[in-house]
């Protein structure tokens, strides 16, 4: 949008609402900024400040008001300060540039330079006064002391974060919540800023610990709290990667510090955080002693008996950490009969099916998918991934009917791509025949899948006739397929193309839904042509007069 033109860019009601801002006088400060930016306070039911950033020729690269308005892309405040800009652009322009009515804003740095130290020691004490995250971050930040000591100023530091945030409802909202952990992560300095590698890791456990428990206090509908822990494990690792190798008593120390924290019931309910750590661990197993410690506690947090899924998917994760200690300090035999034993997992069943692919041993793989098929029918993503892969034997084999079966087995669950498999295992004779059986099959199929695949398979054979009967009883459907049809039925595209503008219309009521409408017009001129488009925009108008808004988004068509 250019400043030169913003009035034909803003909703007429805001524009008379800025106008009046403006006309009035609530613009009450105008700073200008370097690179065109402008910073405007306006008078309203508050002071809200409003920045906007231009190019040289007036194009507006960014504008943002600090107001609660959301029903729009602009609101009053914005469009006062437009016709303030286009005064001040104005100006410029017949003035050789010259700036009217607007100060420059000062720099921070260089207001802070001007003062004497003690000026601003004293600015730091009044900030901190009534601020104990601000004072505790400042002491957190710039203060040395022993590592006891710094551990205490960062507990400090976490504590009066929280109370900061929970306030006395003592929860916090997810509109909260990004801002609550953003100051959590500013320790994440000091884990990085310290040499003392224990001491570290203590700040980071400190870290994690809070984030854990902020789950129960904390809405993390946006994921923050989430992410953050994850990415706290994720600096824990970094610090253990920095640990210098040949320090076996401090890697002994860390290890069980990692062991120690894997254990605190904060991660009961939340295993990948458990297992994060525990992988972590898995960075220690070159030490002998430390290996076989590690392998006995992820053995005894197995539990093989549960029928819990959840708990599966755990003891899956723990194995998988077993077999990668394995593979790399055990033997070729040892993880072989490790992955045999453990098949009923779906990633070591996979892991075995990849190997006996590797080795041409078709039969084998088809047995085992077969058993997979079996224990794991009722879930449908891994019974799907067992039939590829049984699919994919049958084919190095050169199995024609076990493929044709299959190949319409998985069409028919879904999976488009085996339709080309099957087209090549038809005979050239017989493609009309099995095209046509199987576009009625997949018409009348009542599985969940039947409906998207014959769609699927009408669009890729370019069948018009069938696409045609398909968009008359789905008439939303459209504008998706008017370009494939509109050569060969312009009036019955057209007439379709027309209800379905003619029934958005009816179903719309407010101006969000009216230029949706509008912009369907636009489109449908491309199809149908301007003389059609005029004339439906005629017709709506009339029928729909007593809608402003919407004869109003209509004329701008």
């Amino acid at each position: 949008m250019n400043i030169k033109k913003f009035k034909d860019n803003v909703d007429k009601t805001i524009l008379k609402r800025g106008y009046d801002y403006y006309n009035e006088g609530n613009i009450i400060e105008t700073y200008s900024q370097r690179d065109n930016q402008y910073i405007f306070l306006v008078k309203g039911s508050d002071d809200y400040e409003v920045v906007v950033k231009k190019d040289e020729d007036g194009e507006i690269l960014y504008s943002h008001c600090d107001c609660p308005f959301d029903f729009g892309p602009v609101c009053k405040h914005q469009a006062a300060v437009y016709f303030k800009l286009f005064e001040i652009f104005n100006f410029k322009e017949n003035n050789g540039n010259a700036e009217k009515e607007t100060k420059k804003q000062p720099e921070l740095k260089e207001v802070l330079n001007s003062l004497s130290n003690e000026d601003l020691i004293d600015i730091i004490l009044g900030l901190t006064q009534n601020d104990a995250t601000l004072k505790n971050s400042l002491i957190v930040k710039y203060s040395k002391g022993d590592g006891t000591r710094e551990l205490e100023m960062c507990k400090k530091l976490l504590n009066s974060i929280v109370i900061k945030y929970r306030g006395r409802a003592g929860f916090i909202s997810y509109r909260e919540t990004y801002r609550f952990v953003s100051e959590m992560e500013e320790l994440f300095e000091k884990v990085r800023g310290t040499d003392d590698t224990l001491l570290a890791i203590d700040i980071a456990f400190l870290v994690l610990n809070e984030a854990m428990k902020s789950f129960q206090y904390a809405d993390d509908s946006n994921g923050d709290i989430g992410s953050f822990v994850a990415e706290t494990i994720e600096l824990i690792e970094e610090t253990v990667f920095e640990v210098d190798d040949t320090d076996l008593n401090l890697r002994e120390v860390i290890f069980d510090k990692l062991l120690e924290e894997s254990e605190k019931k904060i991660f009961d309910g939340w295993e990948d955080y458990k297992i994060g750590l525990l992988h972590i661990c898995a960075e220690f197993a070159d030490v002998e002693a430390l290996r076989h410690k590690l392998r006995v506690k992820i053995e005894n947090m197995v539990n093989k008996e549960s029928d819990d899924r959840y708990m599966e998917y755990r003891n899956e994760a723990m194995l998988q950490l077993l077999l990668q200690i394995i593979e790399e300090y055990g033997t070729e035999k040892e993880a072989e009969q490790f992955i045999n034993d453990n098949i009923n997992y779906s990633s070591f069943r996979e892991l075995l099916l990849s190997k006996y692919m590797i080795k041409k041993n078709y039969s084998k793989v088809i047995e085992l998918a077969l058993k997979g098929e079996k224990q794991d029918s009722q879930f449908a993503g891994l019974l799907s991934k067992w039939k590829k892969i049984r699919y994919a034997a049958y084919k190095e084999l050169s199995l024609k009917e076990e493929q044709k079966k299959l190949a319409r087995e998985l069409l028919l669950r879904g999976d488009f791509d085996y339709y080309q498999e099957l087209k090549i295992l038809v005979v050239e004779d017989e493609k009309d025949e099995f095209y046509n059986g199987l576009k009625q099959e997949l018409k009348t199929h009542k599985g969940p899948h039947g409906r998207s695949m014959h769609l699927k398979l009408i669009v890729e054979e370019n069948d018009l006739d069938e696409i045609l009967d398909y968009v008359k009883e789905n008439p939303r459907d459209i504008e998706k397929y008017a370009d494939m049809l509109v050569k060969k039925f312009s009036n019955e595209v057209n007439e379709i193309y027309k209800k379905y503008i003619q029934s958005a219309a009816s179903s719309s009521s407010d101006r969000k839904k009216y230029k949706e409408v509008c912009n369907i017009l636009k489109r449908y001129k491309k199809i149908a042509g301007k003389k059609n488009q005029e004339e439906l925009i005629h017709e709506l108008s009339a029928l729909y007069k007593k809608r402003t808004a919407f004869v109003d988004e209509l004329s701008k068509i």
